[in-house]
């Protein structure tokens, strides 16, 4: 055997070696990378239902398409591989299973990638990507998730695991040291690896569900007792509260957020620090896929979901809410996805028609895009971004199975993403041009995306006890101690859009901190409050704070005591600055107006007409994202004002365009001159003060203001349509 070779002494005159480049992380929600903050542009490969040959032609056209960073799941059951000594995983083997492959090939696209091993993924895929053997149905000794009345939660062919199983979260962390172990030599800056996504919506999409939907299995008892010793868990709703019944509501809401919190950070834990990790929520659920629970949904989401609160992992969201352009619940709970905490938007559905036969038109998902960049999005998602056929039977949807939650099993059939910008054989889809032109615009204003944040505007404090105890509220309100979110919260969501007035979520309890020179405060208002909440509420409206309650001022506290702290402030108000909203039939949006309309300086924006306004601003007032969406389907000009200058932009039905205002000048504009559902067409046309941008024909349009004049791109064949430009200084 050969002597080991001695170390060469480092000369002393060879340069230091540089350092090291720093770690991935979110900020605030938005990603840094490299030590700047990265506005994410992503779009969705699910390698694994594609044949691993048309992996780099795909990932070409992706790039071509503007898309930077590659989303992609990573299930359980594809890389799980079941041997007579036991399950193995497998993430280098032959065919779509070689997961190191593809990402190399990520990498030598000149692409970045996030990665989604779950453990449960969804994804249109058998058991949510679980593999079998987790399942209570084969293994009676492992514990079903179970709603409170007792029934099983389903998930294709099967009935999922207790999340809070020992026995399925040994398994479930398992599998996730060996996706981190493997993903370690790709994480960035070695590798294109730059966060993971741990979960879907939750555990299993919980994020979305009613309250009692899970976890009644054992150990979620045993969860729940040593949360909150001595309460039981509600199994439904009480027509009259007793100081018990609010204690195991409130209880059981604030164990259901705990639970999802915790549940997550273990998972992330487990998948190792290499690269950050993120959760994601979803919308609240429509109103159709909770049958009987509709007056509490909202409630349940808000419970659930820490909505406006700082949380221990980043989160992104999805938006799988219907077509926001047609359907009014739609925009709300769009809306409330992205304003619910900073992030990127993670799933935006551009290609799967069988979930909204509306995506198969790049005009709905680019509005949907825009709406939640608006709305705050840390970035945005094309999912998916390329058609595939080509996945295994253990992949395949049994179409003789119930079909359950997921929909009808025909659509599952390849190819999966009919309608995405990349077609089957790495063509150019329908949407492939569209999506260019947005991409050039969101690319070419990196910093300022990524650097702005919405308007602040009117804050609206979500207050989790009452969302604990109205997400049972399955008869309206009854005779109820608070008012539900139904009443309240989406009636404002709904008047604020229709004023384009902005506003922002923010948790409310008996230890936040309220500042009265942060802005105007809206807040539900219900017979019982916690005391410490009262007196914080009580001080801000003495100091001068804007306040107004939505609902009877309470007279008891968390233990139904008497306690009018809060109703005391508000009757020595002398001022118009604090009130009371009664929800006796009349609209929420006439007593917040009439409110706004008496505190000066109080953000009022006059409706100017059928569109809608969003703005993204910095600490800089000079520099101003103005998004600007046609609600209707009828042309129209929209028209605002920023900084005293005057902003127009011609708008197709259901079209939309973002004007950057810069120093009172143009600085960049993204107009969608095409609505491909309609077949109408509008010519580009865009004035910011004396500023005039034109185009002699219908067309999308991204424009970018540099030192060296203006760089364009058009939807538009070469040649095609003619762009008018201001002039360059």
């Amino acid at each position: 055997m050969s002597p080991p070779r001695p170390l060469r002494p480092l000369s002393p005159l060879s340069p230091p070696s540089p350092p090291s480049p720093p770690r991935p992380r979110f900020l605030d929600g938005t990603l840094w990378l490299d030590g700047r903050p990265r506005f994410l542009i992503t779009g969705e490969y699910p390698y694994y239902r594609d044949h691993h040959g048309r992996w780099a032609a795909k990932l070409a056209a992706m790039r071509e398409a503007g898309i930077e960073v590659v989303t992609c799941y990573v299930p359980w059951r594809h890389h799980e591989i079941a041997e007579d000594d036991g399950p193995r995983w497998c993430f280098d083997g032959d065919g779509n299973r070689d997961l190191g492959g593809f990402l190399e090939q990520v990498a030598a696209a000149g692409l970045l990638a996030v990665v989604k091993p779950g453990p449960f993924v969804h994804a249109e895929l058998p058991y949510g990507g679980l593999p079998d053997r987790v399942s209570p149905a084969l293994d009676p000794a492992r514990p079903a998730a179970r709603s409170a009345d007792g029934r099983p939660l389903p998930c294709r062919p099967y009935t999922l695991p207790s999340a809070l199983d020992p026995r399925f979260r040994a398994d479930a962390t398992g599998w996730l040291h060996a996706v981190g172990r493997f993903l370690r030599p790709f994480a960035h800056p070695h590798g294109p690896v730059v966060a993971a996504q741990i979960g879907n919506e939750g555990h299993y999409g919980e994020s979305a569900l009613p309250i009692d939907a899970l976890d009644y299995s054992q150990p979620g008892a045993d969860a729940f007792a040593r949360f909150a010793p001595g309460l039981d868990a509600p199994t439904r709703a009480e027509e009259r509260l007793s100081a018990d019944g609010l204690r195991s509501l409130v209880g059981w809401g604030r164990w259901s957020a705990e639970a999802l919190a915790t549940g997550m950070a273990a998972l992330a834990e487990a998948l190792g620090p290499d690269v950050p990790a993120f959760t994601t929520h979803a919308p609240p659920a429509r109103a159709d896929r909770v049958p009987g629970r509709e007056a509490g949904r909202h409630d349940a989401w808000l419970a659930r979901n820490r909505v406006g609160a700082a949380t221990a992992l980043p989160r992104a969201y999805t938006s799988w809410t219907g077509d926001v352009l047609s359907d009014e619940e739609a925009l709300v709970n769009y809306v409330l996805a992205a304003k619910a905490g900073p992030g990127p938007n993670i799933e935006e559905n551009w290609g799967l028609r069988w979930a909204e036969p509306g995506c198969a038109f790049p005009v709905v998902p680019i509005h949907h895009t825009l709406l939640g960049v608006a709305c705050g999005a840390t970035g945005i998602s094309v999912y998916p971004a390329c058609a595939t056929e080509g996945w295994g039977p253990h992949l395949a949807v049994d179409g003789s199975r119930p079909s359950g939650a997921a929909g009808d099993p025909g659509p599952f059939d390849p190819p999966y993403g009919d309608a995405a910008p990349v077609r089957l054989d790495a063509g150019p889809g329908p949407a492939f041009a569209a999506l260019r032109v947005l991409t050039h615009f969101l690319a070419g204003r990196q910093d300022a995306l990524a650097l702005s944040r919405p308007e602040p505007g009117v804050c609206w404090g979500v207050h989790p006890p009452y969302a604990a105890v109205g997400a049972w509220d399955r008869t309206g309100n009854g005779d109820r101690p608070v008012p539900s979110a139904a009443r309240t919260l989406v009636p404002f969501v709904a008047h604020c859009l229709r004023r384009s007035l902005p506003f922002r979520l923010a948790e409310l309890t008996g230890r936040t901190a309220l500042d009265p020179s942060a802005g105007p405060l809206v807040t539900v208002s219900g017979r019982f409050m916690e005391r410490a909440l009262q007196q914080r509420l009580a001080a801000f409206a003495e100091d001068g704070g804007a306040l107004l309650l939505v609902g009877e001022p309470p007279t008891l506290d968390e233990d139904l005591g008497t306690c009018t702290e809060l109703a005391e402030a508000v009757r020595r108000s002398r001022s118009g600055r604090v009130r009371t909203a009664a929800l006796d039939g009349r609209p929420l949006g006439t007593a917040v107006a009439h409110w706004l309309g008496g505190i000066p300086g109080a953000p009022v924006r006059a409706r100017p007409g059928p569109w809608l306004e969003l703005r993204r601003t910095t600490a800089d007032p000079e520099e101003v994202l103005v998004f600007l969406l046609n609600r209707s389907h009828a042309p129209l000009r929209a028209r605002t004002r920023c900084g005293g200058h005057l902003v127009t932009a011609d708008l197709v039905g259901g079209g939309c365009a973002v004007v950057q205002v810069s120093r009172g000048r143009l600085g960049a504009c993204y107009v969608k001159g095409l609505n491909e559902r309609t077949g109408a067409r509008l010519p580009v046309r865009v004035r910011v003060g004396g500023e005039l941008l034109s185009s002699d024909r219908p067309c999308d349009l991204s424009v970018l203001r540099g030192p060296g004049g203006f760089e364009v791109r058009t939807s538009a064949a070469p040649g095609e349509a003619r762009v008018l430009l201001p002039e360059a200084s």
